[in-house]
């Protein structure tokens, strides 16, 4: 399904990919060293790095639902869409599709919902804020992560199924797979 992204949003889209890959790559590559390093100071040295875990799992929290986010633009996330391969007439795939992406932005709406939620709740708290126990570090970090995941995800799940009502069914929009780069 091709991806047309009103003019008034590009921009926009274009510097929320941008800041996304920044920090998808960021974050695998500080992860990849953290562990390389673990090993090497817990095997060579027999020492260990203090409270490590913390910091990494908010990172690994950040990873994973910006990833996500990054799959819903892409249009990549892992689907059991095998129904659309039966269906051979364009218009009524068309309907399913664009059903299924409404169900997905609503679901997408209460997860963001309860995100939001989630994240107020630590908010409200200030200054006593839910640490971790060893580096005392907030648990507001990995929660705004989970947060911008769930709306990013929700934005262009939206952004996907306004492209596809806005196209309408034909043969392009039927072989067109994934979103064009901006």
């Amino acid at each position: 399904m091709h991806l047309n992204i009103p003019s008034s949003l590009a921009k926009l889209v274009n510097i929320l990919l941008e800041a996304k890959r920044y920090i998808l790559a960021a974050s695998s590559l500080i992860l990849a060293f953290v562990f390389f390093f673990v090993v090497i100071l817990r095997y060579l040295f027999e020492a260990d790095l203090f409270a490590y875990e913390e910091w990494v799992l908010m990172i690994a929290f950040w990873l994973y639902f910006l990833g996500g986010a990054m799959g819903s633009y892409e249009n990549t996330h892992v689907k059991a869409d095998f129904l659309l391969s039966m269906i051979d007439n364009i218009r009524t795939r068309w309907l399913v599709v664009n059903f299924t992406l409404l169900i997905e932005v609503l679901i997408g709406c209460v997860l963001s919902w309860w995100g939001w939620l989630m994240l107020a709740e630590e908010l409200d708290a200030y200054p006593q804020w839910q640490t971790t126990t060893g580096l005392e570090l907030p648990f507001m970090i990995p929660k705004l992560g989970i947060f911008l995941g769930f709306v990013l995800m929700t934005f262009y799940t939206l952004l996907h199924l306004y492209s596809g009502l806005r196209d309408g069914p034909s043969e392009a929009w039927d072989n067109d797979e994934a979103p064009p780069h901006l």
